[in-house]
């Protein structure tokens, strides 16, 4: 009864897993049959993993309310079963849920929470992910040396388990960090290097996403022929596989570059269907920054009454994310609106509005703008010491933002030199594996030279002993004693000589894992039984084991057939490939 039901589990879970991003409503469904089933069978660890399982349907549906509960809910129960495993995915999870609700700074407290219960179990596979969203997050709140940091740190544990999709991920990531510092070389570089690995692991997404943030460098170096390139090809490339959220951050993108260009019908029907798929697929913050875009187009039209409705939708939609950026935007071009049109007191409110919040979140740019269209208004409104005043505070941040691009490119040279350094190290550690590599397939070689040189003399002894043996018993009385003096000084020979303990000396030379492990596994081997294990580790015969060892083959067949016992190696897998795997993973 109760494996007829953790089996029901197990089936509904993996129908789950296999179309929750494609048919996340459909999985959802086999979500909560696991979770009954389980409950049924009171198998609690499966029950909260159904009840975690459906959240993720929820997000992938883009229902981020709804994954939040959920994922909130299995939070409590991961605490109650004291499963860390369970509660740092879970973790993670939540963090994912607030971020796609615009909440940045709790995400970024649940990641870092998963962050360390993943470092204490040692998932580094979890842990990867985990510090790409810790990267994306501190991106997003603009802390770079964190989102670096971050990056860094997965790009060496994806290296050292040859994660090939996820290191073409993070230099990607790590590209736009540099271009967020306005560092467009490297920006460029590490993009390059991320869509190259992108197109041999044949990661179409991986290949979009990366020419949307070439196209964006391009865009901030005014190669605008370049950039419309990149966005065109990352369009055609998002629509190919059908990722419709990768499609429209590429039409926003492109919409602003003809904006920009004044190709303003190009611009709307570009923004226009980049908002309409954010629509769809939730995006806060994508479908304001959309939005804004279209009014912008529409202020460079003079179509007064359309933007001013456009700026009041994006203000309602920005009522339910945090992203303070886009809140100083859309006042700013509210402000802007409103000096058009010559209705002063709503531009002086709005222009407010925005200073109060960059203040508040320490945003220079916002400050210096809103002190520049406040000093136009004011003079305007012939309130000339009001003027003054803002004029001044306008210069005043001019001159910090200057230091502070100063800042930022010596922060941008930093971090340069910190990942060269990075760099090189990793060269000298990729150079002493090598040379370590090349010093164990030298020492085995010779090993394996040794073992056949020693069965080699141990064979021509054995000869040599048979022909004595005959020439005693055909050859005459006086050949007795010298011919009985050379059989013993042969057969001490064979047994004493140094070649054996050379021989034994490179295998635990060059095997010391291996004799540790094997020790380790079963204490009561004799020294017979490990020689004969390392041996066979060589993949020699029993002929040849024979000869080394100066006994018969029969005894080997016997030495052999207690290793089989005594390490319990099933009869379908053979003793050298069962001996090459022990210590294989230290050497």
């Amino acid at each position: 009864m109760a494996r007829g039901i953790s089996r029901r589990v197990e089936i509904y879970l993996q129908a789950c897993r296999e179309i929750q991003y494609e048919r996340p409503h459909e999985a959802f469904g086999y979500a909560i049959k696991a979770q009954k089933e389980a409950r049924k069978g009171r198998l609690k660890e499966r029950e909260v993993h159904a009840l975690r399982m459906g959240g993720i349907c929820q997000y992938a549906a883009h229902d981020y309310e709804g994954a939040l509960s959920t994922f909130n809910t299995a939070h409590d129960r991961y605490m109650r079963l004291k499963d860390r495993s369970g509660l740092a995915r879970c973790q993670q999870n939540i963090g994912l849920a607030l971020r796609g609700l615009g909440r940045n700074e709790e995400a970024l407290r649940f990641y870092r929470m998963s962050e360390q219960s993943l470092r204490v179990l040692q998932d580094d596979s979890v842990l990867m992910h985990v510090l790409v969203n810790i990267g994306s997050t501190s991106t997003a709140l603009n802390q770079p040396s964190s989102a670096l940091q971050a990056y860094s740190e997965c790009l060496a544990i994806s290296e050292r388990l040859d994660d090939g999709p996820m290191r073409a991920r993070v230099m990607g990531n790590i590209a736009d960090v540099y271009i967020n510092i306005d560092d467009s070389e490297r920006g460029i570089e590490w993009s390059r290097r991320s869509l190259d690995l992108h197109r041999i692991n044949n990661d179409m997404m991986g290949v979009g996403f990366t020419l949307t943030n070439l196209g964006r460098v391009y865009q901030s170096m005014n190669d605008h022929d370049s950039a419309l390139a990149h966005f065109t090809e990352s369009i055609a490339v998002m629509s190919q596989i059908g990722y419709a959220e990768g499609k429209a951050n590429s039409m926003l993108y492109l919409s602003q570059l003809y904006l920009e260009g004044g190709l303003y019908t190009q611009a709307w029907e570009f923004a226009e269907h980049a908002r309409r798929l954010f629509v769809e697929t939730h995006d806060v913050d994508r479908q304001i920054l959309a939005s804004i875009t279209l009014g912008e187009v529409e202020l460079r039209r003079k179509k007064y009454p359309s933007a001013a409705r456009i700026f009041k939708e994006a203000a309602t939609a920005g009522k339910r994310t945090d992203n303070y950026a886009l809140h100083i935007d859309i006042e700013r071009n509210r402000a802007e609106l409103a000096i058009l049109e010559e209705r002063w007191d709503a531009a002086i409110r709005h222009l407010k509005a925005a200073l109060a919040i960059a203040s508040a979140n320490a945003t220079l740019n916002g400050e210096a703008e809103a002190h520049r269209l406040l000093a136009h208004v004011y003079e305007r409104t012939d309130l000339h010491p009001k003027a003054l005043h803002h004029l001044r505070r306008w210069h005043e941040c001019k001159l910090e933002i200057d230091s502070q691009i100063h800042a930022r490119h010596s922060q941008a040279l930093q971090l340069r030199l910190e990942v060269e350094r990075a760099e090189r190290e990793r060269q000298v550690v990729q150079m002493q594996n090598e040379r370590l590599q090349f010093d164990l397939v030298s020492k085995t070689r010779e090993l394996n030279t040794s073992a056949m040189a020693v069965a080699q003399k141990n064979e021509l002894l054995t000869s040599i002993a048979d022909e004595v043996r005959t020439i005693l018993e055909m050859g005459p009385g006086q050949r007795a004693n010298p011919l009985k003096d050379l059989l013993r000084r042969i057969e001490a020979h064979k047994r004493t000589g140094e070649d054996w303990r050379n021989l034994n000396e490179q295998l635990h030379d060059v095997h010391d894992a291996f004799f540790r492990e094997l020790t380790t596994l079963c204490p009561t081997l004799t020294p017979s039984e490990l020689k004969t294990a390392s041996l066979l580790k060589l993949n020699l015969s029993s002929k040849e084991i024979a000869d080394i060892l100066t006994v018969s083959v029969a005894s080997v067949e016997i030495y052999r057939h207690r290793l089989r016992r005594k390490l319990q190696i099933p009869h379908g897998t053979g003793l050298t490939a069962f001996f090459q795997q022990i210590g294989a993973g230290e050497q």
